[in-house]
């Protein structure tokens, strides 16, 4: 089905963000597995939350979006953007202190 051909074009969106976040998160799993000792625990955090980020928009699907519930799902959002922000910084700074 063509993207746009459903009743509800949010639903959708919804629907492949949500799948978006859950392959991004089984990649970056596989990356773990392979990754040195030190990293692990990082990038298992970075997976958890990415798959968790994804979870988030499961729930939007069933409850009809984080702005029409009660804040605790836009709250939710916000703590794993959070987490998304802190590891790209946390991957910046392994990255830079690596080429020195």
């Amino acid at each position: 089905m063509p993207f746009g051909e459903t009743a509800n074009i949010l639903v959708e969106f919804n629907t492949y963000e949500a799948l978006f976040w859950f392959l991004l998160g089984v990649a970056a799993y596989s990356y773990v597995r392979h990754s040195h000792l030190m990293s692990r625990a990082w990038l298992l955090f970075s997976v958890g939350n990415i798959l968790l980020f994804g979870v988030t928009d499961v729930v939007e699907l069933y409850t009809g979006g984080f702005l029409h519930v009660a804040s605790w799902l836009l709250y939710w959002k916000l703590v794993h953007v959070l987490g998304l922000v802190v590891s790209v910084i946390w991957y910046m700074c392994v990255r830079w202190y690596a080429r020195q």
